[in-house]
């Protein structure tokens, strides 16, 4: 019995004293509570001045190069081809010859036109000075009116004859020429499809010239895009300015100039085409080959742009995050345009005097407390 006491005793003691043990931890932690400085973790990110610029509306699209000039090289005369001077094609001049078909007979006629007409014109001379020595005659009735006649005519025979002679002389000649197939202008040849020592006829293709400096790039656009370019076309305060990127090289930038709009919409497609011109100095534009155009008509001045990087998609439309007065996240809602080199214009939603967050969103959201640790800065547009 005095056991059982003893055991009771010590366990209201046990249990008092672990009361009290509580009843001090807590009340000491309140009291830390109160007198130690409260502590915030700010989320560190990086911030952008809304940009204000003069930038110009674009349209962009796909275009494929093409080249300039192209020509399919083929013989006017017929006969064996001689020599070809570049079988596996390359880069070539104006005025290089390219081709050379056995020209020998073709010279041999040119020397027999010539003889013809020296003879003819021989013919011509004696029977002009006939005619005059018969003037006088004729003047004095020692000639009948019918020889005189006559001396007359045969003049004129001999006269169309040389007409006749002359112009066969000239296509002797130009037959000659045609022996030499020639560069109509600088470009980049073919392969030859014909061999050395061939027999070649009259349209017989030989190979292929394309003039790639300069070079077009042609287009297809919606018909909702022909007004805005016609008017920008026919406003003289606006220039139309093409840029145009290969879209398997981003590297590659050219910058050229409109050469025309199509003159009707295409009914099944709705489309119109377009052709830009670029002077493809690096010989980087290849006919065939593909590329991203932008086509700048409309100017747009004292936009705001803000980095795309700080542009949000949400249930409602785009948005961005600002600092408020009080250094906390807010979200903002906007109308987002077009984007030049990574910033985008806003239509509607800033003032441009906010801080935009660029970078750092992993943790962002409404009230958080930020801490700027670095700038964006607006490239120069």
């Amino acid at each position: 019995m005095n056991n059982i006491k003893k055991y009771r005793t010590i366990i209201i003691v046990s249990v008092s004293a672990l009361i009290g043990l509580i009843s001090w931890k807590h009340l000491n932690s309140s009291f830390s509570k109160k007198i130690a400085p409260e502590v915030v973790m700010k989320l560190s990110i990086s911030v952008a001045t809304p940009h204000k610029a003069t930038v110009k509306s674009y349209i962009k699209t796909v275009g494929q190069c093409t080249p300039f000039n192209r020509v399919v090289l083929v013989p006017q005369v017929e006969g064996t081809l001689q020599t070809v001077e570049m079988p596996n094609g390359g880069k070539v001049t104006a005025g290089q010859t390219l081709f050379t078909l056995d020209h020998r007979s073709f010279e041999a006629y040119v020397k027999q036109s010539e003889a013809q007409l020296a003879m003819d014109t021989a013919r011509y001379n004696l029977n002009l000075s006939q005619l005059n020595r018969s003037k006088d005659l004729r003047s004095n009735n020692f000639l009948s009116q019918q020889e005189y006649d006559s001396y007359v005519a045969n003049v004129e025979v001999s006269k169309a004859q040389l007409l006749a002679d002359e112009a066969v002389c000239t296509l002797k000649k130009i037959d000659l020429e045609h022996c030499f197939i020639k560069a109509p202008f600088d470009g980049i040849l073919s392969k030859s499809s014909v061999d050395a020592q061939s027999f070649v006829t009259r349209g017989t293709p030989l190979a292929v010239l394309n003039q790639l400096q300069p070079i077009f790039a042609d287009a297809y656009l919606s018909e909702q895009d022909l007004m805005p370019l016609l008017l920008a076309q026919n406003d003289a305060n606006e220039t139309i300015e093409i840029e145009a990127q290969l879209i398997d090289d981003e590297n590659v930038v050219q910058r050229g100039q409109l050469v025309s709009i199509g003159n009707e919409v295409e009914k099944t497609s709705g489309t119109f085409d377009l052709r830009t011109m670029f002077d493809n100095q690096d010989l980087q534009f290849w006919p065939g080959r593909g590329v991203d155009l932008k086509i700048y008509y409309k100017t747009l001045k004292d936009v705001i742009l803000v980095p795309d990087s700080s542009i949000h998609q949400g249930n409602k439309g785009d948005f961005v995050y600002i600092i408020n007065a009080q250094g906390l996240a807010e979200m903002r809602y906007i109308n987002v345009g077009q984007s030049y080199q990574g910033w985008s214009v806003v239509k509607k939603g800033l003032q441009g005097d906010e801080q935009v967050i660029a970078e750092g969103h992993a943790l962002l959201a409404p009230g958080v407390p930020v801490q700027p640790v670095n700038t964006v800065v607006a490239p120069a547009l």
